[in-house]
């Protein structure tokens, strides 16, 4: 089990240096690693799992309406950070900053559970005075039980954050004795402790349209190394140029960012923290909220100034109806911009979309993703995945006809999936491999953990499994236990359910079943070994 470095750690690091006084934000953003600061800060360093460096997409709006509001911020992305420089001291960072009042920390997927709270007691450490917040998804769901039982967190703003944010920071700067908590009972959707008890104001903020049109969710300037985390977004979706990179290429002119096109969601996909009835549960939100195609026009060509080359829509923008993705296409034309676009189905591409699709952007760096899941029919419809294996290969056939790089994704482990569906889904992926162009493909598959909300969480019955985490200390464990590569990340150890009946499958034998196959396949690749 790995454990936190000591306390007295921090203090050989630097955090003693002067602060530098000019301009100085009285407001820190830090996006955490899944990591524990301290792994990162010690000399002898083993090999991580993934950091999990992108920043939630609503994150640019909440601090530029800060910002907006004359409140100076800085952020930063601390894995980001550390990849850059591997000096980078967290500690040093922090003590030039020592006027700071409030500290924002993101905890939206659930992957962060461990890093954003180590990272809040880290920041209390060399800076004992400021005010932590947190939000997101994984914050909202949890809200109370992070309040009472980590008190380095101050207080969770719950669903949409922007206006109730803004208000708390406003109403914690106009305290003119730190420590006193003022009256906050009139600011929506926050959980905070009050005298050793726990309260929760009533959740009455939910975003709408017009907000979206007020909202900046694009400007990056307060956020220190802004121009490498374009190229950092850009690695998310575009895996051989990741691979590139790693291989230290030239990648600094590929720039890309991710757009929200909407909130909330109208699918109940199993396995996903973000279903319509998880966002009914946390924002109070029934359905999507979509973001006015004019505002992502205008977002694109804002990001067409920053060279960005390609964008990635936040919701498949297939699945807000042919209106939608129609108007957007045709505004894009209409504004001549021509960018590349990233765009994930939900279900499958409708009729005409591709052709639309293809007109609209700029090829050369736009791609596409597929998530049948499993080669199951049966594992496919229980999962949340409407269409059967012809209905696939037609949509694969019309993607290929305009020459689209696609990722199609499998899982491993989801509900239903065991050592037949598994063989079902490396048949499937032979027909993929065998139809569709290796330099335009890729085939991924890796395990599912449970999130939390998720359908399956919340009714684990209905999909023949046995969930063990409820509680955020349960996801809090998982997160601090699976911070290094392990062998359990492909054979589905700490992924928080099983079937009702566990030995029908190995989750160890279809991981291997899988590699076997793709072995010296460039094109399909073998299940990831890190979490």
């Amino acid at each position: 089990m790995l454990v936190a470095h000591p306390a007295e750690l921090v203090i050989g690091l630097g955090i003693m240096e002067e602060a530098v006084v000019n301009e100085e934000p009285v407001v820190l953003y830090i996006h955490p690693a899944k990591q524990a600061v301290e792994l990162y800060e010690t000399p002898a360093r083993r090999k991580f799992g993934r950091p999990y460096g992108l920043i939630p997409m609503g994150v640019p709006a909440l601090i530029n309406l800060l910002r907006d509001n004359g409140i100076v911020v800085a952020g930063i992305n601390f894995p980001m950070e550390k990849k850059i420089d591997v000096k980078f001291s967290l500690p040093r960072w922090l003590s030039r900053h020592r006027q700071a009042r409030i500290v924002l920390i993101d905890l939206h997927w659930y992957e962060h559970s461990y890093g954003a709270i180590n990272m809040a007691r880290f920041v209390k450490r060399v800076l004992p005075d400021v005010q932590i917040v947190l939000g997101g998804l994984t914050a909202s769901a949890f809200a109370s039980e992070i309040i009472r039982d980590y008190p380095e967190v101050d207080f969770v703003l719950r669903g949409d954050a922007e206006r109730p944010l803004l208000t708390l920071v406003q109403t914690l700067l106009a305290e003119e004795q730190p420590g006193v908590v003022p009256d906050l009972t009139e600011i929506p959707n926050l959980t905070y402790r009050l005298d050793g008890q726990v309260v929760e104001n009533a959740r009455t903020y939910c975003a709408v349209p017009e907000d979206f049109a007020d909202f900046n969710f694009i400007d990056l300037e307060w956020m220190e190394h802004e121009d490498e985390y374009y190229i950092h977004e850009y690695l998310v979706v575009d895996i051989g140029l990741a691979e590139a990179a790693r291989q230290g290429g030239d990648i600094s002119h590929f720039r890309g960012r991710w757009i929200t096109t909407a909130r909330g969601c109208d699918f109940e996909c199993s396995y996903c923290g973000g279903a319509k009835s998880a966002h009914k549960a946390i924002a109070g939100r029934n359905g999507i909220v979509p973001v006015p195609v004019e505002t992502i026009v205008n977002e694109i060509k804002h990001l067409i100034e920053h060279d960005v080359i390609q964008v990635c829509f936040s919701y498949d923008i297939a699945a807000m109806g042919e209106h939608y993705w129609k108007s957007l296409f045709r505004a894009l034309r209409r504004e001549k911009i021509k960018i590349g676009l990233y765009n994930e189905f939900f279900q499958l591409p409708p009729s005409g979309f591709m052709k639309e699709f293809v007109r609209a952007a700029d090829m050369e760096h736009s791609s596409v993703a597929l998530n049948p899941y499993s080669g199951s029919e049966r594992v496919r419809r229980l999962n949340g995945k409407r269409y059967n294996d012809a209905q696939l290969m037609n949509a694969l056939d019309e993607v290929n006809l305009y020459n689209v790089p696609i990722i199609v994704y499998f899982s491993l482990n989801l509900p239903g999936e065991d050592e037949k569906a598994i063989q079902e889904s490396i048949n499937l992926s032979h027909s993929i491999y065998d139809m569709y162009p290796h330099t335009k493909l890729r085939i991924l598959n890796s395990c599912h953990t449970v999130e939390p909300l998720s359908p399956m969480a919340q009714r684990p019955g209905r999909y023949g499994v046995e969930v063990k985490w409820r509680t955020f200390k349960d996801w809090y464990e998982y997160c601090r236990n699976t911070q290094v590569e392990l062998p359990g990340a492909r054979t589905g150890d700490w992924r928080g359910f099983d079937l009702i009946a566990p030995a029908t499958r190995s989750v160890e034998k279809m991981a291997d079943a899988w590699d076997e196959a793709a072995e010296g396949r460039d094109a399909w690749w073998p299940i990831p070994p890190s979490w």
